[in-house]
């Protein structure tokens, strides 16, 4: 099981939105992949409540005192993939979402807050591997809410690539993505042919390039 952990300090960059069109991307391709909420707003929980995913997505908030418990849990999940939703900050789901992955995605949006957000963010990611040699994870930063050939979207790629961590292709702040959330289901299963799916579809394979051995 490969475990993808998407985290940011900041929160509205578009970690659930990722989380759940991701999963429903890969799901598409034959994969067997879970969500793991483990934010306690729940926002993947609510957007699969019509059941129309086709995936499973289970609420697991880490509690202080359960840490153990919670990394057997995400750990146990019989999938190719857990994607692991984490809640803005850097308390202790961060540290174990970290910890756990074998590919981190840090989304961002364009603004300055969330650009220094992402900053920090990964700044406490590399913290965390100097500490621990073992946790080996490939990090990958994602632009949000951005055009890849608007001005905004060459910015936050220039910035982004200048913190010297990989940059995928940008998801944009397209509509189907609000109705896919609207309809509980993914942009893959709302509208396949929209620009939306197709920003999926160019960033899954993106990423599974990533994920290949070296």
């Amino acid at each position: 099981m490969i475990v993808i952990s998407i985290v940011q300090q900041k929160g509205g960059v578009g970690k659930t939105t990722l989380a759940v069109n991701l999963a429903g991307e890969l799901k598409s391709r034959g994969s067997k992949v879970t969500v793991i909420d483990a934010d306690p707003q729940a926002s993947a929980v609510v957007w699969s409540g019509p059941r129309k995913l086709g995936f499973d997505v289970r609420a697991e908030v880490l509690e202080d005192d359960r840490l153990s418990q919670w990394i057997r849990s995400v750990l146990k999940q019989p999938v190719d993939y857990a994607i692991v939703d984490t809640p803005a900050g850097l308390g202790p789901v961060f540290d174990a979402a970290v910890d756990i992955a074998d590919l981190i995605l840090v989304p961002c949006g364009p603004s300055s807050l969330d650009l220094n957000a992402a900053r920090v963010t990964l700044s406490r990611i590399g913290s965390s591997q100097r500490k621990d040699p073992g946790l080996k994870a490939r990090i990958v930063t994602v632009p949000t809410r951005v055009e890849a050939q608007t001005p905004e979207g060459q910015q936050i790629t220039a910035e982004l690539e200048s913190f010297g961590e990989v940059v995928a292709p940008p998801l944009s702040h397209d509509v189907y993505f609000v109705r896919a959330f609207t309809q509980g289901v993914s942009v893959r299963m709302a509208a396949p042919s929209s620009n939306a799916a197709g920003e999926m579809r160019t960033l899954a394979d993106f990423l599974l390039e990533r994920l290949r051995p070296t």
